[in-house]
């Protein structure tokens, strides 16, 4: 049923409908130039018009089997009697295509078990609980099942470039039913789902990073907003997680490495702007509340994670007011909003550098500096953040 207040078309392309997002019907729409896939609307063949509905479980479907497919009509009483004696009747689509989807998720389940899930964060422990605990888990919960895919997608995109779109365009689909699966689950958060609960909101997580099809400072705010709405499931399901089989995820180190040098760095920065009189005068309230709770992430994430930078990276998002959204939106060329997301930027641009989910983001702080240009006061954005943004090469050798 369409929600109120929008109108559903159905002359949407069949790349949309097959991955059931909302076609902008361009030609090619947003969605197939986003992911660089042929749009069938760019065709001349193609006519929109209704599609068959594919039946519910349990719901029965009928079909009007031509002379030449239904065996059990066939004069010869051999070919009779090799007929199944059950009533069913093919599909009227091609056996690839009924073949190819579950092929394709085999594939990336497969690839998630034996490859993909050793690329994410943390320990021996965990990498295990990833690998074998949590598709265990999402054999009953169809928005787990579908985040694992997503990030296995995406992860064969970015180590086989040939055929990234292919599989960027399957990781956009399962993603987007992860989250929409999810939203169905959430008014009943109890102690049967809250694990798969958490680790499928830590894959949305890291898949939503992935899927930019874009790496600006809008894209990152706009995955703010999704962090945002994931706040709520973290918050609420840790205290079971930590009693429960997935406990390691969320344990500290009791040894800590030593956080990279960029963070340190940004900490210490932070520490003397949030000081009593550390920050102008002219600091508006929104914003150094927005610089404590990132300085405040940062000493969390410090000592109690191997991989410091990468959890600021997520967490700080989450932890901000929703109204600061906005403000990032609105006020980004206010040199004091500049210098805050500047200070975010470097933190996510040294997470980038090990690990291929944000790869896409190693050089987002140049966008900002940028806006200061010559028509810009450079020195006013100086004034705030204290240095200029570091190169790529500049962030490896910290």
């Amino acid at each position: 049923m369409a929600r109120l207040g929008s109108k559903k078309s159905r002359n949407g392309c069949q790349q949309c409908k097959a991955r059931r997002v909302k076609c902008d019907e361009n030609r090619p729409c947003g969605n197939c130039s986003k992911y660089h896939v042929e749009c069938s609307l760019l065709s001349a063949n193609a006519s929109p018009g209704r599609q068959p509905r594919t039946p519910s479980i349990g719901e029965s479907s009928s079909t009007t089997p031509g002379p030449s497919n239904d065996i059990s009509a066939s004069p010869d009483p051999a070919a009779r009697a090799r007929a199944p004696s059950s009533s069913y009747a093919p599909t009227s689509a091609p056996l690839d295509d009924v073949t190819g989807s579950w092929m394709q998720d085999l594939e990336l389940m497969h690839h998630y078990t034996a490859h993909a899930y050793l690329t994410m964060p943390g320990v021996e422990q965990a990498k295990q609980v990833w690998g074998y605990a949590v598709p265990q888990e999402a054999f009953n919960h169809s928005f787990l099942m579908h985040s694992i895919l997503a990030f296995s997608a995406y992860h064969l995109a970015f180590i086989n470039p040939a055929r990234g779109a292919q599989y960027r365009v399957l990781a956009s689909t399962h993603q987007t039913a992860a989250i929409n699966r999810l939203n169905q689950v959430l008014p009943d958060v109890n102690a049967g789902n809250c694990h798969a609960l958490f680790a499928g909101a830590s894959l949305i997580t890291l898949n939503t990073f992935a899927d930019a099809g874009t790496y600006t400072l809008d894209a990152l705010v706009e995955i703010f907003g999704l962090l945002k709405g994931l706040d709520f499931i973290l918050s609420s399901t840790e205290p079971l997680i930590v009693r429960g089989p997935f406990a390691v995820l969320l344990q500290p180190l009791p040894d800590p490495p030593k956080a990279p040098a960029p963070l340190s760095a940004v900490l210490e920065e932070l520490k003397a702007w949030c000081a009593p009189g550390g920050s102008p005068s002219s600091c508006p309230g929104d914003v150094l509340e927005a610089a404590v709770a990132l300085r405040d992430t940062l000493e969390f994430v410090v000592d109690r994670s191997s991989h410091a930078d990468l959890r600021a990276s997520m967490l700080w998002p989450i932890r901000i007011e929703p109204h600061f959204l906005e403000t990032l939106q609105s006020r980004r060329s206010d040199p004091a909003v500049s210098a805050l997301f500047f200070k975010y930027c470097r933190i996510l641009e040294s997470a980038a550098i090990k690990w291929w989910f944000l790869s896409g983001w190693q050089s987002i702080s140049q966008e900002i500096h940028s806006l200061y240009s010559s028509e810009s006061p450079a020195a006013s954005f100086s004034s705030w953040h204290g240095d200029s943004p570091a190169t790529p090469s500049e962030m490896q050798t910290s």
